[in-house]
């Protein structure tokens, strides 16, 4: 009766025994899991390899924690996971972002290249790779020699324009006349001997509107002014003098000679000639001509005015004011050839132009128009402009007389812009905006309804692309503006 429980006790002892020898399974508290809580896994004994290419059910190891299982992340580093590579977001161009952001000045030390000459508190001012630095005050006008070495500038002391000469850095100040005439468009010789420009019995300075301008002019004389030894050579009457490249020969406005009886008491406002001679006085001949309001063509308008010669001198550009039509004084542009003339129109505009500027290939050329009669009502920058012409190929152009056909297969006009001076390599231009300006304001609207002449902004202008850079604050309204290398 015995018997039984020992054997079962014996029995049970040997299970035992036998159990421990062939190694038996460990206690869950090992920290292994449980074989029935993961039963598809394989045994985990180090950190999970990173999944390069999870499954759609895998999120990213950016976006998920990593499971519990895993080591922390003390005790085994994390493998490093490749995120998804983000866009790279251009800037959109300024054409298509209606609220830009501030432009932000460039640092003149690594964006900006050459001399930029201009106007601030009518004192003349230079911006280059150092700054800003002022060179005189008192200025009206100024032209740099061609290496910007020595500026000429029409000076306004105590009521009298006078020329006058400074180095770049405001030193060697010298006055070159000394008279009561008015003195302005200034020219250097190629040389840096001689200055040319237009001096008129005048009490005020040249006036940018029809018919104060051709009063103006009536009044002028062309004068050749030899540096060194001051000689003054008067070669004709007339106004707006420009230089050959070759510095032979100068172009200018002759006086009007058809009288007006209900406009400045009856005197010549219209009926001129662009003429050419040579810097003796020499050889003059009629370029262009403007016969009148309803002469027949190639002679109709009012007035021809504002030459400019071509980087190369093969050509001459200048303006013809037509005159008042539809509520508009319509102006047309025109270029010849510097030698025969029969100018061919190239541009059109409003109000005054002032004279083109050639890029420095020759290939385009910028206008800077002064609608002074806009009939939107506007004042200050809004009657403003600049256009900027491709001289090759053709385009037809409405004008209240009719479709015209223009030289130059483009043309692109900035809004409210009252300067623009060509890059040394012809790439850009700078012109002066007014003060916080912005792309997106609707022309139909005054951009400053009190019609302010501020002080506005120079910015650099790619045509056909919205400005972008602003380099100079403050600076004076419709002041000219110079760029050299």
């Amino acid at each position: 009766m015995h018997r039984k429980p020992f054997f079962q006790t014996v029995s049970l002892l040997i299970l035992v025994l036998l159990m421990v020898s062939c190694g038996g399974a460990p206690s869950p508290a090992a920290g292994f899991p449980s074989p029935t809580a993961v039963p598809s896994e394989p045994t985990i004994t180090a950190p999970p390899t990173p999944i390069l290419a999870p499954t759609p059910e895998t999120p990213p190891a950016t976006s998920l924690p990593e499971p519990t299982s895993a080591p922390p992340a003390t005790s085994q580093p994390e493998p490093t996971p490749i995120p998804s590579p983000q866009p790279t977001v251009a800037p959109p161009p300024p054409t298509a972002t209606p609220t830009p952001a501030p432009p932000t000045p460039v640092p003149p030390t690594s964006s900006f290249t050459g001399i930029l000459f201009f106007l601030r508190d009518g004192a003349l001012w230079i911006f280059d790779a150092g700054g800003e630095r002022l060179i005189v005050d008192q200025v009206r006008e100024f032209t740099p020699s061609a290496n910007g070495n020595v500026i000429a500038v029409v000076r306004e002391v105590e009521r009298q324009f006078d020329v006058w000469t400074v180095r770049r850095d405001g030193s060697d100040l010298r006055r070159i006349t000394n008279d009561r005439s008015v003195e302005a468009s200034l020219s250097w010789s190629p040389d840096n001997a001689a200055l040319i420009f237009a001096a008129a019995d005048a009490s005020e300075f040249l006036p940018q509107t029809w018919p104060d301008r051709a009063l103006w002019c009536s009044a002028g004389q062309i004068v050749v002014l030899d540096i060194a030894s001051g000689q003054r050579q008067a070669l004709a009457n007339g106004c707006d003098p420009a230089l050959s490249p070759d510095g032979r020969r100068i172009a200018y406005s002759a006086p009007p000679t058809l009288r007006d009886p209900a406009i400045a008491g009856g005197a010549p406002v219209a009926g001129n000639a662009i003429r050419l001679i040579n810097r003796r006085g020499e050889n003059t001949w009629n370029f262009a001509r403007a016969d009148g309001a309803d002469a027949p063509a190639p002679n109709t308008g009012m007035l021809v005015y504002a030459p400019a010669w071509s980087p190369d001198g093969a050509s001459v550009a200048y303006h013809r004011y037509v005159g008042m039509q539809i509520e508009v004084d319509v102006n047309l542009s025109e270029i010849g050839g510097s030698f025969e003339g029969k100018g061919r129109p190239f541009a059109e505009g409003a109000g005054w132009l002032l004279p083109s500027r050639f890029a420095p290939d020759g290939r385009r050329t910028a206008i800077i128009e002064h609608n002074y009669s806009d009939a939107r009502g506007f004042g200050g920058y809004d009657d403003w402009s600049v256009q900027v012409v491709a001289l090759d190929g053709l385009r037809t152009v409405d004008l209240p007389q009719g479709s015209v056909t223009m030289l130059g297969g483009s043309a692109t006009r900035l809004p409210r812009a009252a300067s623009a001076a060509w890059s040394p390599d012809g790439t850009l231009l700078a012109v002066l905006l007014p003060p916080g300006w912005r792309p997106d304001v609707p022309l139909n609207e005054p951009f400053d309804p009190s019609g302010a002449e501020s002080p506005g902004e120079v910015w650099l202008w790619q045509p056909g692309v919205a400005p972008s850079i602003r380099l100079i604050s403050n600076v004076d309204f419709a002041s000219p503006l110079a760029w050299l290398p």
